[in-house]
């Protein structure tokens, strides 16, 4: 079964979009694996308004281990499994708390051996995150390797926001290389262009 990790910042949406686009899918409750730094595995059937409830958050680093789910995507006369995984926000800074940092260590390891990375950019924030010295930036430094790796896809996320649909620009300049889909996780918004890429790589 393909694995679809989805990877970025802290507070880009990461774990709304996998939960929306579970519902998207057809779910209506879910498989929650949880996956430790130190190995525990934990699961948990929930439905996807609990799982939002519990999971997300305004406030950074909600997520500090893998939460995967096991999904169905309709595929021709049938359909296909596939596992979603959303993982710890990743940043430059070296965190205080031994939790993320186990946390973000556990997100890198995950990029080597994933299938397909799910990219998380928040369109609102994007324009202060960039200076002259990209080499630093974890952002970029996630576009360069899902480069390598080919199996990658850019979300440009929360177009429902203004001014961050003026950000799509910055996203297509920054990341020329790269396919990117304009969603909004909150109002389950590119979701469609999701599922197609999610189809072609399954």
């Amino acid at each position: 079964m393909r694995e679809f990790a989805i990877v970025g910042r802290p507070n880009s949406g990461k774990t709304l979009f996998a939960l929306n686009f579970a519902l998207y899918l057809g779910s209506k409750t879910v498989e929650m694996i949880f996956r430790t730094f130190d190995g525990l595995t934990t699961c948990r059937h929930v439905s996807l308004s609990e799982a939002k409830h519990e999971l997300c958050a305004s406030v950074p680093h909600k997520t500090r281990c893998l939460q995967s789910m096991l999904l169905k995507v309709s595929l021709g006369k049938g359909s296909a499994n596939f596992k979603l995984t959303d993982t710890c926000g990743v940043q430059e800074q070296i965190h205080e708390a031994e939790a993320v940092r186990r946390g973000m260590a556990q997100t890198i390891s995950l990029l080597r051996s994933t299938d397909f990375i799910i990219h998380v950019l928040d369109l609102s924030s994007i324009e202060g995150q960039y200076d002259k010295d990209r080499q630093y930036n974890i952002d970029y430094e996630i576009y360069s390797y899902g480069l390598a790796r080919r199996n990658y896809l850019i979300l440009a996320n929360k177009t429902d926001l203004l001014p961050a649909k003026q950000q799509l620009g910055l996203v297509s300049s920054y990341y020329p290389k790269a396919g990117i889909v304009p969603v909004s996780a909150l109002l389950s918004q590119g979701f469609k262009e999701v599922k197609d890429h999610v189809l072609r790589n399954i």
